[in-house]
């Protein structure tokens, strides 16, 4: 009798909690003031039903409210969502116009929350955040690009000779697993020396598809993660059996610190001194591990949460955009015959004579490819709020709070039709000739501010070589094999975009 009492009370306490939360939340929160769906502001479940429920649907919904409700609306109960491109360069600012802090809903979801450990991307404070990020920027550079070239080429060659084995073998080839594994050797060879690594993804039978699909189990599980913080914390304690049989889906991210932490390990063990006095390249980690920043910025754990992202983040958006300009070219006759045009002066000679990424940059129309190829698929299609901690934001007649994180999706961005008409079809000739400036203001894959994408540089030179490589004339012979257009069109929104989940992905014939 007793124990039903306690229960009765305590489901009572539950009740009145929920509803003084729900209550607080709708009249006397900081946000009440600002339109959008009550709904939505009043629980968080109102999102995880569309990103978990229905799968990566909330940006849609999201695009819905903002029909409804107006430029700025709370999308859920700490959350503010602006659609308004002139008011982006104002939430995702330089660092000389005021302090921006990440927002850790992420972290939090994949266990990556511990300011002391955090990897630079996901940082919260604005001043640590700087400091993590400067000693990895000359990698990333442009001139740290061109020291890269030669590897690029490596890998480009690489690629090409491997997709050269399936030549009339009528062997169906998935060109997602294979740029994915081109990327994934090439942001290895950033992060880690060549001897670090062991074998190449490239050379793994089928292009490593155990690698494409880690990455993106983690994505696609990336509402549950965010919904529920603690799973993350939780995998990392239970055995792998176990886990396995339980929640499979929290293998995905031990497996991938396994993947960092092997890695990491082997760099701390060696000495990149050793490596500059055999006039070997000093890579990333190894500059980190040997760098003066403070021990506590090059503790094992800190560096295998920065190499966990690092190897993902440079793995999945390149790839995809690669794949994606891949289908278009091969399925648009007419936009492969421009670019083999072209080409052929460009490419003559490969590979004794090879372009470096500042010739491929003047090519206008391969580099048309490329940005209509960002442009629908949207680089990081999740809204990546922002925090101003210091001072409020003033949008309108609506003044933002200090502490309350607003951000942008490039989704809303990219398909404005003032800006891009007809902007769900693939057209690379709108960035030629005479363009817009509204184009170039709408045009954020790598997104802006002082947190903009480290690695454009690199995903830009990558693109740029490898498409040049695959489709130059008297190149490969490839065909498309039952791939549409719905294969490569974005669908859901798990922080990185991708298409329906029935696509097998952009796959090719050899001839």
């Amino acid at each position: 009798m007793e124990d039903t009492f306690n229960l009765t009370v305590l489901g009572g306490v539950i009740v009145l909690y929920s509803l003084g939360l729900v209550i607080y939340r709708l009249y006397f929160s900081p946000l009440a003031k600002f339109p959008g769906s009550k709904l939505a502001a009043a629980t968080g479940w109102y999102e995880f039903y569309f990103d978990y429920w229905i799968g990566g649907k909330y940006v849609f919904e999201i695009e819905r409210m903002h029909q409804v409700y107006g430029p700025i609306i709370r999308i859920n109960p700490h959350e503010l969502s602006i659609r308004d491109p002139d008011f982006y360069n104002e939430i995702y600012v330089t660092e000389n116009k005021r302090r921006s802090n990440h927002y850790d809903l992420f972290a939090r979801g994949i266990g990556m929350d511990d300011a002391r450990v955090e990897s630079h991307i996901v940082t919260v404070d604005h001043n640590l955040h700087r400091k993590r990020r400067k000693p990895l920027e000359p990698f990333f550079s442009r001139a740290g690009i061109a020291r890269l070239e030669p590897a690029l080429v490596e890998m480009s060659l690489k690629l090409e000779s491997r997709l050269r084995q399936y030549e009339g073998k009528h062997t169906v080839v998935t060109l997602d697993h294979a740029f994915s594994a081109f990327s994934g050797d090439i942001i290895r060879r950033v992060c880690f020396n060549k001897d670090d690594f062991g074998d190449l993804f490239m050379d793994h039978p089928d292009f490593s598809p155990d690698w494409y699909n880690l990455i993106h189990n983690i994505l696609r599980h990336f509402p549950v993660f965010t919904g529920f913080p603690l799973i993350a914390r939780i995998v990392t304690y239970i055995p792998e059996s176990i886990l396995l049989k339980a929640f499979p889906q929290g293998q995905s991210l031990n497996r991938l610190k396994d993947v960092a932490l092997q890695r990491i390990t082997h760099v701390m063990n060696s000495k990149a001194t050793e490596l500059k006095d055999t006039h070997r390249e000093v890579s990333l980690f190894h500059h980190i591990v040997e760098s003066d920043m403070p021990e506590s910025e090059r503790s094992p754990e800190r560096l295998v949460q920065e190499a966990q992202v690092l190897l993902s983040a440079g793995t999945v958006t390149t790839a995809r955009t690669i794949a994606f300009a891949s289908f278009y070219i091969l399925a648009r006759s007419e936009i492969k015959a421009k670019l083999q045009a072209e080409l052929r002066d460009a490419m003559d000679g490969w590979p004794e004579k090879v372009p470096t990424f500042m010739d491929l940059e003047r090519l206008q129309y391969l580099q048309a490819i490329i940005k209509e190829s960002l442009r629908l698929s949207y680089g990081i299609m999740h809204r990546l709020p922002r925090v101003s901690p210091d001072l409020p934001i003033q949008y309108k007649d609506f003044t933002i709070p200090v502490g309350t994180p607003v951000g942008m999706s490039s989704y809303f961005m990219h398909t404005d039709p003032t800006v891009y008409p007809d902007p769900m079809t693939f057209r690379p000739e709108r960035w030629l000739g005479a363009i817009d400036p509204a184009m170039h203001r709408n045009y954020v894959p790598f997104t802006r501010g002082s947190r903009n994408c480290l690695g454009m540089n690199l995903a830009m030179a990558e693109i740029s070589l490898i498409l040049a490589v695959l489709y130059r004339p008297n190149g490969l012979k490839l065909e498309l094999y039952e791939t549409d257009e719905t294969d490569v069109m974005i669908a859901h929104d798990f922080m990185a975009p991708m298409p329906k989940v029935t696509s097998k992905g952009v796959r090719v014939l050899i001839r």
